[in-house]
């Protein structure tokens, strides 16, 4: 069964209307991270949210149910990008080809997986890493100004990417595939620049020393000058790395690990190892 061409999408008539998309878009937001499971991830709050858009469009329980169950496959994406491959999927059921579900659903495996990692990079690493440390610098000084820098950002990204949604259903699947390449290249450099940025914080703003130190003659060694010499800022990458590793424990939640890091200081410094 051949695939529908992105030229055949854009020149049928697009029948869903701004009321119909805003429609799915608050359905989407509201439930995209919602009944997340392991066997279909978010296939469920997808097929809820583009169920006004393909009433409209099918008008027929036996068809919809049908498609329903192509859809109610395994789908895993960042919620925000997952929106625009949502409404590229929508493009192509619009034109009511026989192939469209086929073709929307080969779309939506192709584009899940170098979206995902564009949004992780982006807004899961790169955004708040940056608008976090703006903002504890900030809080350090004394301000809030930088709290309401990141609170706007998130905002801005919020309104960003519920404008861009309606632009990708008029161009249709196009407005994606044409960027692969240069999302590939912007994620890896998203990537690249999240890592630096985190390891520049990890220098700065984690602060553990080791007061311990002992003395054979008339040499008194510290234990932190010493581990430093090996890695510098020792202290801080060795706790930045057991709580890396300790967040990927089963049912090891952050808000344990902010209590075990309170206790940990207080004993550790009450006994004289930790400075």
């Amino acid at each position: 069964m051949s695939e529908i061409s992105e030229k055949e999408i854009q020149e049928n008539e697009v029948i869903l209307t701004k009321k119909d998309l805003k429609q799915v878009l608050t359905r989407y937001v509201i439930s995209r991270q919602t009944c997340f499971n392991y066997e279909t991830m978010q296939s469920g709050p997808w097929v809820w949210s583009m169920h006004p858009a393909m009433k409209k469009i099918y008008n027929d329980d036996d068809v919809l149910a049908e498609k329903y169950r192509s859809y109610f496959k395994f789908f895993n994406c960042h919620p925000w990008f997952g929106q625009l491959i949502l409404m590229s999927n929508l493009a192509i059921e619009s034109t009511k080809v026989q192939e469209s579900t086929e073709t929307a659903l080969n779309v939506r495996t192709s584009l899940m997986g170098p979206l995902a990692g564009l949004g992780d990079a982006i807004v899961w690493v790169l955004l708040p890493t940056v608008t976090g440390a703006i903002a504890g610098y900030q809080a350090q000084n004394g301000s809030l100004v930088g709290l309401l820098i990141a609170l706007l950002v998130n905002i801005a990204l919020w309104f960003v990417f519920w404008n861009l949604s309606f632009p990708v259903y008029k161009q249709g699947v196009s407005f994606i595939t044409s960027k692969a390449g240069s999302l590939r290249n912007l994620t890896e450099v998203c990537s690249i620049l999240g890592i630096m940025i985190l390891g520049a914080m990890v220098a700065t703003t984690v602060n553990v020393t080791f007061a311990a130190s002992w003395t054979v003659g008339d040499l008194t060694q510290n234990l932190n000058d010493l581990l430093n010499t090996i890695i510098p800022h020792f202290g801080n990458v060795l706790t930045v790395g057991i709580l890396y590793w300790a967040l990927g424990k089963p049912k090891m939640k952050s808000s344990y690990l902010i209590w075990i890091v309170i206790i940990a200081a207080i004993v550790l410094g009450g006994i004289g190892f930790l400075g």
